[in-house]
């Protein structure tokens, strides 16, 4: 059994019976990853509603084995480490990964798959102890209506073609942008995503405190229809069991 806990914004982490996998982790003072188990974290991108240099020392005082999976676009080298006061050995055991890319350990039993985002630096597709996990990172539809219908048409085509990459997989866990920023285009991504991509548990995220959002989403149309994988994460730091 998995056990899923919102850290805010787009940061998740999810607990299974050896791993502890943390996702765009930007609050760090709500949550101690447990120290009995092994920690990986992931970044999408240097975006610091995403990334946070402070979880690099988890790999100090939490475990000596985390591990860390980052887009590539986090450039860190060992002059900028001891510049911040961490130890530059942790390099060692950080994988920058570019969209379309997999990594897989076979020793360990788990793949990572990348899909390029529509905004900056990765998604994560994560198959470990026998369960699917994705994070979209800023992988959306931005529909921006200021921007030019061109530049929203190329925008729709990307988010499409990423998505349309996923035909065939089937995800236990997802948690996927719902931006009411975006308007009158909010709802684009998850519709699209939902049509697309068969899901057990969604989660929506990078919400900008902004929790009612779900609720007016549950109330569309297409929102209707999934409305009971659709979990509510309107509470900091709430657990939820899968």
């Amino acid at each position: 059994m998995a056990k899923v806990i919102y850290l805010h914004h787009s940061g998740f982490a999810v607990e299974l019976d050896r791993y502890v996998l943390v996702f765009d982790a930007c609050v760090l003072d709500i949550y101690t990853p447990p120290a009995e188990k092994q920690l990986i974290v992931f970044a999408s991108h240097k975006h610091q509603d995403h990334f946070q240099m402070k979880t690099l020392q988890w790999a100090e005082y939490i475990s000596k084995s985390t591990r860390y999976f980052l887009g590539s676009d986090i450039k860190l080298n060992e002059k900028y480490l001891e510049r911040k006061g961490m130890e530059p050995s942790i390099l060692q055991r950080m994988v920058r990964m570019r969209g379309g890319t997999v990594y897989e350990c076979v020793k360990e039993n788990f793949k990572i798959e990348t899909f390029r985002s529509t905004d900056q630096g990765v998604a994560f597709l994560v198959n470990i102890e026998g369960i699917s996990i994705f994070h979209a990172g800023d992988l959306n539809h931005w529909y921006w209506e200021e921007e030019s219908e061109s530049w929203n048409r190329q925008m729709e085509s990307a988010y499409r073609k990423e998505i349309d990459r996923m035909a065939g997989k089937a995800f236990d866990i997802a948690f996927v942008v719902l931006d009411p920023r975006l308007g009158a285009g909010c709802f684009l991504g998850m519709d699209y995503f939902l049509q697309k991509v068969p899901a057990k548990k969604i989660f929506p995220m990078h919400m900008w405190d902004d929790y009612e959002v779900i609720g007016r989403y549950k109330k569309t149309c297409m929102g209707k229809q999934y409305a009971g994988k659709i979990m509510d994460v309107s509470e900091i730091s709430r657990e939820f069991l899968i």
